[in-house]
């Protein structure tokens, strides 16, 4: 007998709660997390920059957004190794006054200590965040993070893409409620007779393996492929550069198995559901004329740094 569904409560708002002791411990245990999620060595570039707009900040010259990719879960712990770890040293070396320890409010979903957890959800808060609900008209979040990045003590930190899109070099839909903070931050500030500039920061995100995960990538397609019916293509052994042939085998069978898919889900909705879908000859020149290996900065569909996951390394 199945479970019955119960109905739950409007997910409240939670208001930031900034504590610097947790700051403090979370700072700590960065090397770790970041082995548990198999972050390797951290490159950052252009920090001269940021060093320059958080010394502007202290000095009440400036309000800041700092507006990050979000192409993984693991961003969060980018960010924190850029601005606790990265921040200071780059702005001794320039001779700059910044907030020690330098940190910044973020935004975040409402719904993330839902599946994260409440542990994450507590520290979130301490450690200056407010949470929003997207897609809805979260008055109270819109007005906490309003009210943070115009007289926080702290920059801003938030995702425009507004959720993670699994992509190395291509960005999902922005968001447009960044902007319109700006806007708002302009405005509180001109009615506070405040003089400071308004800026949104781009911070970008990159993945890259240390190691070209080529052989589990083969395992998982003949693993795919006989989930779904399809004859497993033999195993070979791949080495770290894949040459040309390899490179359009493999996409050729990630084509095979996408259309195999869509063909399983047409044959589900029509039993079902009774909905007359083209079947998949009509649709296969369509995906059999998909160019990924095209896209800006995307030298070849299945290269390495393409995807992430646990190995790999991240360049800022």
């Amino acid at each position: 007998m199945s479970q019955p569904i119960r109905a739950q409560p409007p997910l409240q708002f939670i208001p930031p709660n900034y504590t610097p002791i947790v700051r403090s411990a979370t700072r700590l245990l960065l090397p770790y997390l970041r082995w548990r999620y198999g972050i390797g060595k951290v490159e950052v570039e252009g920090i001269d920059r940021l060093a320059d707009l958080y010394a502007d900040f202290a000095a009440n010259k400036t309000r800041f957004l700092l507006a990050f990719r979000h192409s993984h879960p693991n961003d969060p712990l980018c960010m924190a190794t850029l601005v606790w770890n990265r921040l200071p040293p780059a702005a001794r070396a320039r001779g700059l006054k910044i907030p020690h320890p330098p940190h910044s409010h973020f935004i975040y979903d409402r719904g993330i200590p839902l599946w994260a957890g409440k542990l994450v959800g507590w520290t979130y808060l301490r450690l200056g965040g407010t949470p929003i609900r997207r897609g809805k008209a979260d008055l109270a979040g819109i007005k906490s993070a309003r009210q943070l990045f115009a007289n926080g003590s702290f920059p801003m930190g938030a995702a425009p893409e507004g959720a993670t899109n699994g992509h190395n070099c291509i960005v999902g839909p922005i968001e447009p409620g960044i902007a319109q903070f700006g806007f708002w931050c302009v405005e509180d500030l001109q009615k506070s007779d405040r003089s400071e500039d308004v800026l949104i920061v781009p911070i970008g995100i990159q993945y890259f393996y240390d190691t070209p995960p080529w052989n589990a990538i083969d395992r998982l397609l003949q693993d795919l492929e006989a989930a779904t019916g399809l004859e497993a293509e033999p195993a070979i052994e791949l080495g770290d550069a894949l040459t040309p042939d390899q490179e359009m085998r493999l996409y050729q069978r990630l084509l095979r198995l996408g259309n195999q898919l869509l063909t399983q889900l047409e044959q589900f909705y029509s039993k079902f559901y009774h909905q007359p879908l083209p079947t998949s000859a009509q649709t296969a020149p369509l995906a059999a004329n998909l160019d990924i290996a095209q896209r800006p900065n995307c030298r070849s569909p299945l290269r390495a740094d393409e995807r992430c996951a646990d190995g790999f390394r991240n360049h800022l």
